[in-house]
C-alpha cells in the first residue's frame, strides 16, 4: 500500500488543483485574456477587474478568492493574471471567473456567460469574453463586405454600379437606411466593398437587412430578392474578421417577392 499511495499522490495532487503548485505552500495563478467580440478601444480612465470566484452554492453569494486590477487597460483584449491561495481551493467546489471594465462608476462591460476555471474538469486558464453595456455600438470605421453570386462567375457589363444599403428594419413598417455606398469598375463576382460609418449606431437588440443591387444602363440586373435572403444579424461593428456577407441574383431568374 505504501507504495501504491506514492502513485497516486501525485495524480490525486494534479487532478484536485490544475493551477496549483501541489503540497503545502506555494501560489496558484489563473491567467488569459478579457476579450470583447473584437479588438476595441476603451475610454481613458478605464479599469478592468477580473475575479476568482466560488461559486458552487447556487442559492449562496458567490465568495471571492482573489482578484486582479487592470488600471489604464487601453484596448480590449488585455491580459490577466490572478495569483490565489492553493489551499483556498477543494476538488469538490465550482470555482469561475467575473470580468468589468469600469470608468468610475460606469459599467461599460462585464461577462454575461460562465467561466469555470481549476476544478470539475475546468482549464487553469481560460480567456472571458464581456459584452458591452450600451445596447448601441457606435461604429468608427468603415463597415466592410463583400457581395458574391452562384450565378455569375464571369465580367459584369461595363458601367455596372453596385449599390449597397444597411436598413434598420425593427419596424417593418417604417423602415431606416443607416448608411449606404456605390461601387462602380466593378469587374467581377465577389465585390468587396465598405459602408461609411459616419453617425453609425448599431445595436444587437435590432434588426437589419442588408440590401445590395447591380445596375447596368439603368436597370437592375442583380438583387436580393427575399426579405429572409437580406436579415443580417449585427451583435456588434462589422470588421475584417466579421464582414457584412451576401449574395445576390439574376433578377431574370428570381424576380423580387
Amino acid at each position: 500500500m505504501p507504495r501504491l499511495s506514492r502513485l497516486i499522490a501525485p495524480a490525486l495532487c494534479g487532478a484536485l488543483l490544475a493551477a496549483a503548485a501541489c503540497g503545502g505552500g506555494g501560489t496558484g495563478s489563473v491567467g488569459g485574456e478579457v476579450r470583447f467580440a473584437r479588438e476595441v478601444a476603451l475610454p481613458d480612465g478605464a479599469v478592468v477587474t477580473i475575479i476568482l470566484i466560488d461559486s458552487s452554492l447556487a442559492d449562496a453569494p458567490a465568495t471571492e478568492l482573489a482578484r486582479d486590477v487592470i488600471p489604464g487597460a487601453g484596448r480590449l483584449p488585455v491580459r490577466f493574471r490572478i495569483e490565489y491561495d492553493p489551499g483556498d481551493v477543494s476538488a469538490g467546489r465550482e470555482y469561475t471567473l467575473s470580468a468589468a471594465v469600469r470608468r468610475g462608476d460606469e459599467l461599460l462591460y462585464v461577462n454575461d456567460t460562465v467561466h469555470p476555471v481549476l476544478t470539475r474538469g475546468a482549464p487553469a486558464n481560460r480567456d472571458v469574453v464581456v459584452v458591452s453595456t450600451n445596447p448601441l455600438d457606435s461604429c468608427v470605421e468603415p463597415l466592410p463586405g463583400v457581395i458574391h453570386s452562384s450565378f455569375d462567375d464571369g465580367e459584369l457589363p461595363a458601367g455596372a454600379v453596385l449599390h449597397v444599403q444597411l436598413v434598420d428594419v425593427t419596424d417593418p413598417a417604417a423602415p431606416v437606411v443607416i448608411t449606404e455606398t456605390r461601387v462602380a469598375a466593378l469587374g467581377r463576382f465577389p465585390i468587396a466593398f465598405e459602408l461609411p460609418p459616419d453617425g453609425v449606431q448599431v445595436s444587437r437588440h435590432r434588426r437589419y437587412e442588408l440590401e445590395a443591387d447591380v445596375v447596368s444602363g439603368g436597370e437592375t440586373v442583380y438583387h436580393i430578392p427575399r426579405a429572409e435572403w437580406r436579415r443580417t444579424r449585427l451583435a456588434h461593428c462589422p470588421n475584417e474578421d466579421l464582414p457584412l456577407v451576401n449574395d445576390v441574383f439574376p433578377v431574370s431568374e428570381f424576380p423580387r417577392e
